[in-house]
């Protein structure tokens, strides 16, 4: 499971690179469908115009009849990527945290395996100070008895 982290972390940064071209090409949706809109109101407001100053020319009310239908379709079409915009948000935050939560963890071990590596060098530094001390301390005691 050590080595196991890193790869979980990035292959988690893979998924969110994927759902961030997800949301990408979403929002790109989400423009289109809003020129739309403001191309058919445009579109309309133009036949509004000609249907006014040419009032026995044409069926407006027909016209505005498939205006409205092709308006609420688009409408229709922009809730629901703005629906799935939402979802990818929100899938995308969910994957932040479970990668974020990987790191956490990778980091408790790295630090936990180093604090281990310090305290073994310590006593192993220990034991070397203490074995010199020790031939030190023999050292002057057989002196003392050669006295």
């Amino acid at each position: 499971m050590k080595n196991s982290l890193p790869s979980l972390t990035q292959i988690q940064k893979f998924k969110i690179d994927e759902q961030r071209k997800l949301l990408s090409e979403q929002l790109e949706l989400e423009e289109k469908i809003i020129n739309n809109i403001k191309m058919l109101d445009a579109k309309y407001n133009e036949e509004k115009a000609f249907a006014l100053k040419n009032p026995l020319v044409g069926d407006f009310g027909i016209y505005t009849k498939r205006y409205l239908e092709l308006r609420q379709r688009e409408q229709d079409n922009l809730q629901a990527v703005r629906h799935r915009i939402e979802e990818i948000k929100d899938i995308i935050a969910d994957m932040f945290k479970e990668q974020k939560t990987y790191e956490i963890v990778d980091d408790h071990r790295r630090k936990t395996a180093q604090q281990e590596a310090d305290h073994k060098e310590q006593n192993m530094l220990d034991e070397i100070g203490t074995n010199a001390y020790i031939k030190q301390h023999d050292n002057n005691h057989e002196g003392e008895k050669n006295v």
